[in-house]
């Protein structure tokens, strides 16, 4: 596995030639716009083999990085989470270990980034010269697990996202002095998208803990994780949307029992606040229940209709709103969902402590179109220049909270290229039945369908309809 060690000196000369190259650069045109090949990539440094920091499978943990290239941004850095589901059992645990998601074996040797790491001036005006720290995921635990030793209560891996975000920062924090060093930076961003901006939730007020005097600010993307305020459940405000099935057969907890669930098997790290304040603590494992505890500000990205949430977490079947292929209780499901989340992070617009920024578009989409270089907008408003402003305070530019009021209860964003077209669903095979009781068809589905071939055989499935239900 291919490793690097980080030299002081190497690194300050390039940084030093880069921002000479700035200096020397007589307009905008001339710095690195997209498609730039002379764009500097993130490089990859493994975390050392006696650390705490593992990935799901025991290979050591890490980080990207790629410095500032201009006096502009020598002192700012942004720090992204990775996102790429979870992992809740055997099955689906030990599938992440044969890919990047829960093993360091399979990452590359750079990367070039993302939404506030996109390198390019002209998609990312305001944040592509910073330093770029990007944390991969590779635990399956939402950035939040705390457990280093493995064991049958862990399925046999490591879930240690915090104590890997705690020991990325403390190996950055020593070993890029020289830069003048995050504790020293004039702000920090931290984001993340999908299970990375729920970690982003999870992480940020300890981030800002260890950097005393540094303003820290978040955004996640796509991590409200869950929304409550549901309508099924007006006695338990905190409580997830239910799952599908529940929702039809006018049952609930299903969903809560599953959030406690998690936070044990991971070893949760929840923020203290929330802990101390809250009847139990593994209320705090939903982000409408942390929200309100969280100190540093945080501008939140978040999709109205979360298809991951809808069919992953609640296990909607699939269908397509445009054109139409949703049966009326899957729209039904839908609306309901969508107004738990409309209900749950109205507490960012009622907020009074702090000016926290919400973009929430009223899209069928998980994190498409919200990163910090997303494509949608609301009513003219977009992201690039929403979160811009809000992070450098320019308020007078344009607004920083912005969600879409079209009057529709589904979704009604024309930005959003949010409904693939798809063919009414049938009633479910026996086959897909069963597919779907044994495996996860979002992650490892093929060699989850391999492993149960007896099953599948005896439910009727033949090759091809696995593949296409896989696919």
């Amino acid at each position: 596995m291919w490793s690097s060690t980080l030299h002081c000196g190497a690194i300050l000369v390039s940084v030093t030639l880069l921002i000479s190259i700035e200096k020397a650069t007589s307009s905008q045109d001339e710095i690195p716009l997209q498609d730039d090949p002379d764009t500097p990539v993130m490089e990859l440094t493994l975390l050392p083999e006696d650390s705490d920091s593992r990935c799901l499978d025991g290979s050591r943990a890490g980080f990207y990085y790629r410095p500032s290239r201009t006096e502009r941004g020598a002192n700012r850095w942004i720090v992204y989470l990775e996102g790429g589901g979870l992992c809740y059992d055997p099955s689906s645990c030990h599938s992440r270990m044969d890919s990047n998601l829960g093993s360091s074996n399979y990452w590359g040797q750079n990367k070039t980034g993302i939404g506030p790491q996109n390198p390019f001036s002209n998609q990312n005006p305001d944040f592509w010269d910073a330093h770029h720290l990007f944390i991969p995921y590779c635990t399956g635990d939402l950035h939040v697990g705390t457990k280093s030793r493995k064991g049958v209560d862990t399925f046999g891996g490591y879930f240690s996202g915090h104590l890997n975000f705690k020991a990325v920062l403390e190996y950055v924090s020593k070993k890029f002095i020289c830069l003048g060093g995050i504790k020293n930076a004039s702000d920090v961003m931290l984001a993340g998208d999908s299970a990375g901006g729920m970690g982003t939730f999870y992480n940020l007020d300890y981030l800002a803990d260890q950097l005393p005097g540094v303003p820290v600010k978040g955004v996640p993307i796509g991590g409200w994780f869950f929304p409550g305020f549901t309508a099924d459940q007006p006695e338990t405000p905190w409580a997830p949307p239910s799952i599908f099935k529940d929702f039809q057969d006018n049952k609930t907890g299903t969903t809560a029992l599953l959030v406690g669930y998690l936070n044990t098997l991971y070893g949760a790290y929840l923020p203290p606040t929330c802990v101390k304040a809250e009847a139990k603590a593994f209320h705090c494992a939903t982000v409408n229940v942390l929200y309100p505890y969280i100190v540093s500000p945080l501008f939140v990205l978040q999709n109205m209709y979360d298809t991951n949430q809808i069919y992953s977490e609640l296990f909607m079947p699939h269908c397509s709103y445009d054109p139409p292929s949703c049966t009326d209780e899957q729209e039904h499901f839908a609306a309901y969902f969508g107004d738990a989340v409309r209900k749950s992070t109205k507490q960012v617009l009622d907020n009074t402590r702090k000016k926290d920024g919400i973009f929430l578009p009223s899209c069928w989409a998980h994190c498409e179109g919200i990163n910090v270089d997303g494509r949608y907008d609301i009513n003219g408003f977009h992201i690039t220049e929403l979160v811009g402003d809000w992070y450098f305070e320019r308020y007078d530019r344009n607004p920083y909270q912005v969600v879409d009021d079209c009057p529709d209860t589904l979704p009604c964003n024309p930005s959003c290229p949010h409904m693939v077209p798809e063919p009414r669903p049938g009633p479910e095979t026996q086959c897909e039945t069963e597919l779907n009781t044994l495996c996860d068809r979002m992650l490892g589905c093929l060699k989850c369908a391999y492993e149960h071939m007896k099953e599948l055989d005896a439910a009727g499935c033949t090759t091809e309809e696995v593949e296409s239900l896989c696919n």
